[in-house]
């Protein structure tokens, strides 16, 4: 997994940057919030200034350790999202951006997901502009697994019951979200079915 260790949003990569600024425009101001693999927490502090009460969980302690010094005020918590041991029972939205494609069993956590909350914007590669090769990702903490096509990304949130309201995407790791699937990065916007 590629890691954005970074103090300041400045040190960040844009489309990470981007897609937290296009879900906070997505969000109401009071809406309790998980960031799902929140990372180091510059999401989290995204979210939180747009006005929601945030909730960052992920599997690396050292993350969380760092979120918690460099982008204090969400509460952060160590855990693995599949376990859903999250800080609250039910959440207005979760957010997860680029996890999916780590995890063995995608589906399960998006189950765990639709549980806690009837709204989810979610992000994976594109499989078809940003093909899945394992090369590409040996040695990493947490490499990808797959990706997935518009198709096959539709089809695995209606199996967790999530239907996508809105498909938006990036075209480049230097991009902001805009609307369509034409992109290397998928953004969806979903709701329960």
């Amino acid at each position: 997994m590629e890691r954005q260790w970074s103090t300041t949003l400045d040190g960040i990569r844009k489309d990470h940057v981007e897609r937290y600024r296009f879900a906070a425009t997505k969000l109401a101001r009071y809406d309790r919030v998980l960031d799902a693999a929140c990372g180091c927490g510059y999401g989290s502090s995204i979210l939180q200034d747009a006005g929601c009460i945030v909730d960052g969980i992920d599997a690396h302690p050292g993350a969380i350790t760092f979120a918690e010094e460099s982008y204090p005020g969400p509460t952060y918590r160590i855990g693995k999202i599949e376990a859903g041991v999250f800080p609250r029972k039910h959440y207005d939205a979760i957010v997860s951006f680029e996890t999916i494609e780590h995890l063995r069993d995608p589906l399960h956590a998006l189950q765990v997901f639709r549980e806690r909350a009837d709204r989810l914007i979610v992000s994976t590669p594109n499989e078809e502009l940003y093909p899945f090769t394992a090369q590409n990702f040996a040695g990493e903490e947490y490499p990808h697994i797959r990706h997935y096509t518009p198709a096959e990304f539709v089809d695995l949130l209606a199996s967790a019951g999530f239907v996508a309201e809105s498909k938006h995407c990036q075209k480049t790791k230097q991009s902001s979200v805009e609307d369509g699937t034409e992109g290397m990065f998928l953004v969806y916007v979903c709701g329960s079915r």
